[in-house]
């Protein structure tokens, strides 16, 4: 995996300060896998691990939502274990859909529907250009969703924001997705934590007026750029916990 390990390099280059050795990308695969295994003894039947919520200011804010009848947005990313937090908001008793774009090791996502299928199913989307559609016709039938927000694939729409040290592109579909629907958004990331719990991270909900669509996506856009100074404080916490093996897609790179 020579690209993935380059990704892993350049990432872990800003994340921990230094030229990262071999073994420090060692550990950052390490985790990787971890959290896969993690998702399949699940599926084979292990109990669900305990979620905690953090305490940090917003967490009675998530609660009271996810406990709510009211359709919602929940984003994610490619960090720690967002699936299994994702089967957290399903175990408050609201059906979610999963967006993801399907791939050949999709296995351990087939488990884990298979165990929370009461509450939780996915959406495979793998046509880009045909997302927005899509995404519309699922929040359309009064559910929520839980979407991924840190791939270029994962969105039809997309912004520059301030994320590791340079102007980073990251898709925003989830907040056209708010205003077209009055639907709120809120983000969680998930970590391992002390015997083998789940500690669960969460960001303010952010609630579009429906007004204005600039307005509506200028204060999501703030809201995402909150969201995103959030996780990289914890990343700078628990370094090896960020999944995304691609670039980091920066506006300078774009540029060039």
């Amino acid at each position: 995996m020579p690209r993935q390990r380059a990704y892993s390099r350049e990432y872990l280059r800003l994340a921990l300060g230094h030229e990262p050795s071999n073994a420090e990308i060692f550990r950052h695969f390490l985790a990787l896998s971890e959290s896969l295994v993690a998702k399949l003894r699940i599926g084979r039947g292990q109990p669900v691990p305990e979620f905690h919520i953090v305490p940090n200011g917003q967490e009675e804010a998530f609660v009271e939502l996810a406990r709510s009848e009211r359709p919602a947005l929940f984003g994610t990313f490619h960090v720690g274990y967002s699936d299994l937090t994702g089967c957290m908001i399903g175990q408050f008793g609201r059906r979610v859909r999963m967006v993801r774009q399907r791939v050949g090791n999709a296995y351990d996502l087939t488990l884990l529907q298979r165990i929370f299928g009461e509450y939780v199913e996915f959406v495979w989307i793998n046509e880009g250009e045909s997302l927005l559609f899509a995404l519309k016709s699922v929040a359309e039938d009064g559910v929520s969703l839980a979407l991924q927000c840190d791939r270029e694939e994962h969105g039809s729409r997309h912004q520059h924001f301030d994320f590791m040290g340079a102007r980073r592109r990251f898709p925003v579909t989830i907040y056209h997705l708010a205003h077209l629907f009055r639907m709120p958004v809120v983000f969680s990331f998930g970590f391992p934590g002390e015997a083998g719990h789940v500690d669960v991270l969460c960001s303010r909900p952010f609630e579009p007026t429906g007004e204005s669509k600039k307005a509506d996506l200028q204060a999501g856009y703030l809201h995402f750029q909150e969201v995103l100074h959030q996780l990289e404080v914890e990343l700078k916490k628990r370094p090896y916990m960020w999944f995304n093996f691609l670039p980091m897609n920066s506006e300078d790179a774009h540029a060039s």
